[in-house]
């Protein structure tokens, strides 16, 4: 028996339109208006609080925000509004629920990412798959600490589950494949371009493993 881990966003969920339309939502759910500076400036400030696995770098991004920009709103708040904003924007990718489901009868699954994990496992729970994944492993847990492709969090995963095999389905070259590959894990990519990879997409994924 396998255990096949799952990245998740781009991989399990996508957006269903643009991530630049998720946080103006936020923005407005929140604050009542949204402006492109603002944007620029969550993102810039996200990506630094993330980097350093700061404690809840979506509220820290915001307050940084408010203060640069002078936004007279709760950074709390803001931080509330981005991930219901988030859930309610994600929807799973094609063929990816039966796909899962079959891969579940037959072998251990987990979901290898980065990022939050309330956030993360969240976005599974709202297409309905979460109960699939018996091993669950994100990067800003604090038993973590580290993103794909670093090594430990390939360990991480290792540790939580015993198994024949580890396998990770994912996206992205760089972290989901390379570094899989490069720690111990069998590879299968759902990128239809990429045609040098195992599996074009989730509709051959479950014949594969």
């Amino acid at each position: 028996m396998a255990a096949v881990f799952f990245d998740v966003d781009g991989t399990l969920v996508r957006w269903r339109g643009d991530y630049a339309d998720v946080l103006a939502d936020a923005f407005e759910r929140a604050a009542g208006d949204s402006r492109d500076a603002w944007l620029d400036g969550y993102d810039e400030r996200f990506f630094h609080h993330f980097g350093a696995f700061a404690d809840d770098p979506y509220r820290r991004a915001f307050a940084d925000v408010c203060d640069d920009h002078e936004v007279d709103a709760d950074p709390e708040a803001l931080a509330e509004a981005l991930v219901a904003a988030e859930f309610d924007a994600v929807e799973p990718a094609p063929g990816v629920e039966s796909a899962v489901a079959a891969l579940a009868d037959r072998h251990t699954l987990g979901l290898l990412t980065n990022g939050l994990p309330d956030v993360q496992f969240g976005k599974v729970a709202e297409i309905g798959l979460l109960e699939h994944f018996d091993v669950r492993v994100a990067s800003h847990d604090p038993e973590v600490e580290a993103t794909k492709p670093d090594r430990d969090i390939y360990e991480a995963a290792k540790a939580r589950v015993d198994a024949e095999r580890y396998v990770m389905v994912g996206d992205d070259r760089e972290p989901d494949i390379d570094g899989a590959r490069e720690h111990g894990f069998e590879t299968v990519h759902v990128d239809a371009t990429a045609a040098d990879l195992s599996a074009p997409d989730f509709r051959t994924l479950a014949t594969l493993l």
